[in-house]
């Protein structure tokens, strides 16, 4: 069969809603519920933060074990650079993410407005 990747996909979504339909396959899960505000606010914190962990500095090769050795010294050798580097992306990050919660308080209070302006008065 030749066409585009647009038809190719039709038909393997037609293809799938017939075998769903001829039982061979079970119907699809329902949609996981959306996290809270609070939660994804505190993904996002938790995510802001950059925290290197040396201990996953490892090769992973037969007999790696010099190789691990020269990454950990090296890694020591420039852990005041890469200290500073994620400090300073840590500090973005969380600016970023107080400018992301001034912009969602703005939306909610023009909505809040908005509502407020579409009702009548009695």
């Amino acid at each position: 069969m030749t066409g585009t990747p647009e038809e190719a996909l039709d038909r393997a979504r037609e293809a799938l809603r017939a075998r769903r339909e001829a039982g061979e396959y079970p119907p699809p899960p329902p949609p996981a519920a959306a996290p809270s505000p609070a939660e994804s606010r505190l993904k996002l914190l938790e995510w802001a933060f950059v925290e290197p962990d040396a201990s996953v500095v490892r090769s992973t090769r037969a007999h790696g074990a010099p190789i691990t050795a020269a990454k950990r010294m090296l890694l020591r050798l420039v852990g005041q650079y890469l200290s500073e580097l994620s400090a300073n992306q840590t500090r973005f990050n969380l600016a970023l993410v107080a400018h992301l919660e001034r912009i969602e308080e703005r939306i909610a209070a023009l909505e809040a407005q908005t509502r407020q302006d579409e009702t009548p008065d009695p």
